[in-house]
């Protein structure tokens, strides 16, 4: 009887089994589910940093014998030479010019040139004795000499432009019939050429024995005038100038 229970339990079981099969409808069949697509395991690729390519060393140069190059000498700057100085005059030149220029100036301090008194023309109140030099004719030919001789500031004093001592009528020079004469207390001068310390300039010292009247005209001392004669352009003249007697 004990065996007998089991079995009718089982039994019963697959009873009720097969009924509920016979009543319920048959399950719908569930949607299929899109498959997720697998992705697929890439293998990772380590890349592993290439190392630098090693530098190929260069190879040794081949031993050669050394080669003697003989050294090139430097060129030698070639020196500059100092520019000469003009070659100034001599002693003798410059006491000619000397003498010349005392001459001019006495023109107008101490008596006038050779005159033509025959030859006499009136201005104002001054009469005028026509020049009779040849070294000069006219005014002009007078100032072109005295500039061989004198500064442009000397001949402009000695012969202004409006100046009444020289004037030039009809194309002739004239001057006055005058002067006051040399100094009757200066003596006998002593000329000496001295050189400056400018390379193109001398002096000229001009040395004049003093006279005294009333001793008989005794020498009681002397007067020193400097003059100086410079190189002036490509002329050499005095720049500086004064009667001395």
């Amino acid at each position: 009887m004990k065996r007998l229970l089991p079995l009718l339990a089982v039994l019963l079981v697959l009873t009720s089994c097969s009924s509920r099969e016979m009543t319920e409808p048959a399950d719908t069949a569930e949607p299929e589910r899109p498959e997720t697509p697998q992705v697929q395991d890439t293998p990772v690729q380590t890349v592993t940093p290439s190392a630098a390519p090693a530098e190929s060393a260069s190879p040794a140069p081949a031993e050669s014998e050394p080669v003697l190059v003989e050294p090139v000498p430097m060129p030698t700057p070639t020196p500059t030479a100092a520019p000469e100085l003009a070659e100034g005059p001599t002693d003798e030149e410059i006491l000619a010019a000397y003498q010349m220029a005392e001459e001019a100036y006495g023109w107008f301090v101490l008596a006038p040139p050779e005159l033509d008194r025959t030859e006499q023309r009136t201005v104002g109140e001054l009469t005028y004795c026509r020049v009779d030099d040849p070294r000069f004719s006219n005014l002009a030919e007078l100032r072109g000499y005295l500039k061989t001789l004198f500064s442009d500031t000397l001949v402009d004093q000695l012969l202004p432009i409006d100046g009444t001592q020289y004037v030039e009528l009809d194309g002739v020079l004239y001057t006055i019939d005058g002067g006051r004469g040399a100094d009757i207390t200066k003596g006998e001068e002593t000329v000496q050429v001295l050189r400056d310390e400018a390379p193109a300039r001398y002096t000229v010292r001009v040395t004049v024995e003093v006279l005294d009247p009333e001793q008989d005209y005794a020498v009681t001392g002397t007067e020193e005038h400097d003059f100086l004669y410079e190189q002036v352009g490509d002329q050499w003249i005095f720049t500086t100038f004064s009667a001395v007697r």
